[in-house]
């Protein structure tokens, strides 16, 4: 066979498809399996041959020479494969370190993030238990707190400009008793302005004692005193409030004895105290008149004799102890004297000629029957608030 022939007639070699398809899609080399043959002796650079779309021709001679049918090469597709080439033959080492340093840095800021969050976890634990133990050991001390003797002074925590601040002794002095229960003033002496005595609203008040002396009601009017001297006040635990009070009466109450109800005054705000040894039984929203909201306490005698009789404190606000609290009479806080001015005009201040709020004390016969008919009706016309 001639030469000629061999070539023309010449049969190429069977190649595999596997072999086929890594030629298409040849895998990525590391650089150290790379052939000497493969690498471009210079890194982004002109004279990197081209397999495929130069034909194999050194791109400085693109254009020059150029083989018939061949379109002559763009620069801008010139340096788009210099670019890609460059990209696919080089480590790129630096964009895998900042790669890393990235993720580093998430991890970082994460890892931050929740150690932010658990502190502030714990710091608001913290801060909740701190509170919860000062409350429990304030009711804990309200409950167990003995009565001090006359010697020992304590100090009221002024709720307002008008709340008095004074070191006199508690308890606080006797105003009245019941079945010879005493029922403590349930203002300081410091705050108080008059005592007065009225009928109560309803039969089922109890009459109360007292060894306070009646003023002369038009007296008290014109001069605005009963002439207390508070100086003169003894203290101890069951020291006997000095002075007189005013007998103040009510059209609107029929046959109803006038010692059955309390008008303690004092400014707004003045802290009030339990006028008895005894339990916390109802704490009451109410409406009271022409749209004013006000608070009764209501608690039981620690007395078994008295079991059917309870103690009701009206016109409080800034309640400070709920259903079930133990208090001592004249010491534990009750709560505030409610600013019944802008609601309606109190009788005891035609007396004391100022705005004459005040706390009102009476003694109620839960077993009457007329407690409990007004009990039911106030119940349902909607007296109560749900607070």
């Amino acid at each position: 066979m001639s030469d000629q022939q061999r070539h023309t007639d010449y049969q190429a070699k069977r190649i595999s498809r596997q072999r086929l398809a890594r030629r298409a899609r040849p895998a990525l080399r590391s650089p150290a399996r790379r052939r000497d043959d493969e690498q471009p002796t210079v890194i982004n650079s002109r004279k990197v041959r081209f397999s495929e779309g130069a034909g194999g021709l050194d791109v400085d001679k693109l254009g020059e020479g150029i083989a018939p049918g061949t379109q002559p090469v763009d620069p801008a597709t010139e340096q788009d494969f210099e670019r890609t080439l460059c990209d696919d033959m080089t480590l790129n080492l630096k964009s895998r370190r900042e790669r890393r340093q990235r993720r580093q840095k998430r991890r970082n800021r994460i890892l931050t993030v929740i150690v932010v969050i658990c502190l502030a976890a714990i710091f608001g634990a913290g801060l909740f238990w701190m509170r919860y133990s000062n409350s429990q050991a304030s009711a804990v001390s309200r409950v167990t707190t003995p009565k001090q003797p006359a010697s020992t002074t304590a100090t009221a925590t002024a709720a307002s400009s008008n709340t008095s601040t004074e070191t006199t002794g508690l308890p606080t002095p006797v105003v009245a008793s019941f079945e010879g229960v005493p029922l403590h003033l349930s203002v300081r002496i410091r705050d108080l302005t008059e005592v007065g005595f009225h009928p109560a609203s309803y039969p089922y008040a109890m009459v109360l004692s007292t060894t306070l002396t009646p003023a002369n009601a038009s007296t008290v009017r014109a001069t605005h005193t009963t002439g207390r001297d508070k100086s003169e006040q003894p203290s101890g635990d069951n020291a006997a409030l000095i002075g007189s009070y005013i007998q103040m009466w009510r059209t609107d109450t029929g046959s109803i004895p006038g010692r059955t109800s309390i008008d303690e005054g004092a400014p707004a705000g003045s802290v009030t105290y339990a006028p008895i040894d005894g339990t916390i039984t109802a704490v009451r929203y109410y409406n009271y008149e022409n749209g004013c909201k006000d608070y009764e306490i209501h608690m039981s005698f620690d007395t078994t004799a008295l079991a059917r009789y309870e103690v009701v404190m009206i016109h409080e606000t800034n309640v400070r102890v709920k259903v079930g609290d133990k208090v001592i009479g004249g010491v534990t806080p009750i709560a505030q004297v409610r600013d019944l001015t802008p609601f309606l005009k109190n009788q005891l201040g035609e007396y004391t000629g100022e705005a004459g709020n005040h706390a009102h004390v009476q003694v109620n016969d839960t077993q009457c029957a007329n407690y409990k008919e007004v009990q039911a009706r106030r119940q349902t016309q909607g007296y109560y608030i749900e607070d």
